[in-house]
């Protein structure tokens, strides 16, 4: 088994072993895999077995969250329990700067590799799930709704600060270009956007991007972290943003105001739990 730096054509040839991926969010992680860059840093290796790629795996910094690398690491299938996911973690660790921190995430029913990261210095410090809301689950009130243009700067600077807000469990730097630049610019496919006002401005957002299949949309959901009492803000955008489709929201421990209100959906059965992981990190 030699492990070397990811070359051209890495991707195709692994593919071909590891399968399409299981979920969305698999799909998005397998994404970090490639060549290593020097800015922003990031290492990419692949594991070949006599001539044939088998593994890979990659380290890359995030600019707003400094304080850990995120790192993945995929084996096809039939090369398993060889050792070759634990050489590779270790080789991507000496390629890192020195007293890096890293993070990674895996589906929270996966005990086979909690317990692998157990053993590699991992704790689990949050839990996410993508979760899909069937449409009209909510009915809309009379708090008024505005679509509103994807490159406002005023957007840009709530949706920074929710951002940053409820990421103390793992340090947020976002700034209000950043915001701009990831989560809203034409090229993150941000195709609607839609506020609630109160006298103090913008007290909630909801920003809707094409979903992987018909009739279901991506929903970036949040509010102003000042606000006293966002929830039915959040409800009236729920209820515009899913009038007439379902939406497919990430959640975590820290998405308060909407995991309280998804409880009711929770109930109706209108929610579809489509992916839960568990992000781990070696600093917790």
């Amino acid at each position: 088994m030699d492990i070397r730096d990811w070359q051209d054509g890495d991707d195709l040839k692994l593919l071909e072993l590891f399968g399409d991926p299981l979920t969305a969010q698999h799909h998005h992680d397998r994404t970090m895999l490639g060549a290593s860059t020097q800015q922003p840093f990031g290492v990419g290796l692949v594991a070949v077995d006599d001539a044939v790629p088998v593994a890979a795996g990659a380290i890359r910094t995030q600019a707003f969250h400094p304080q850990r690398m995120w790192c993945y690491i995929e084996t096809a299938p039939l090369q398993r329990q060889r050792g070759i996911a634990t050489a590779l973690f270790n080789q991507l660790v000496e390629r890192a700067p020195d007293n890096t921190a890293f993070k990674t995430r895996s589906v929270t029913s996966d005990e086979t590799t909690a317990a692998w990261l157990t053993n590699r210095g991992f704790s689990p410090i949050q839990h996410s799930q993508r979760v899909v809301l069937a449409s009209q689950a909510f009915e809309q009130t009379d708090i008024a709704v505005q679509e509103l243009a994807t490159g406002s700067v005023e957007l840009s600077k709530v949706v920074a600060e929710y951002y940053n807000a409820i990421h103390d469990w793992d340090p947020s730097e976002l700034t209000i270009t950043q915001a701009q630049q990831l989560l809203l610019a034409p090229q993150t496919g941000a195709e609607q956007a839609f506020v609630t006002r109160d006298d103090h401005g913008i007290s909630a957002f909801a920003i809707a991007y094409p979903g992987p299949i018909d009739n279901v949309v991506d929903l970036l959901i949040g509010h102003n972290p000042a606000h006293a009492n966002p929830t039915p803000y959040v409800h009236s955008l729920l209820a515009v943003a899913g009038a007439q489709r379902s939406l497919a929201i990430e959640i975590d421990n820290s998405t308060t105001v909407v995991n309280a209100l998804l409880k009711s959906a929770v109930a109706a059965d209108a929610v579809l739990i489509e992916h839960d992981a568990t992000i781990w990190a070696t600093d917790a």
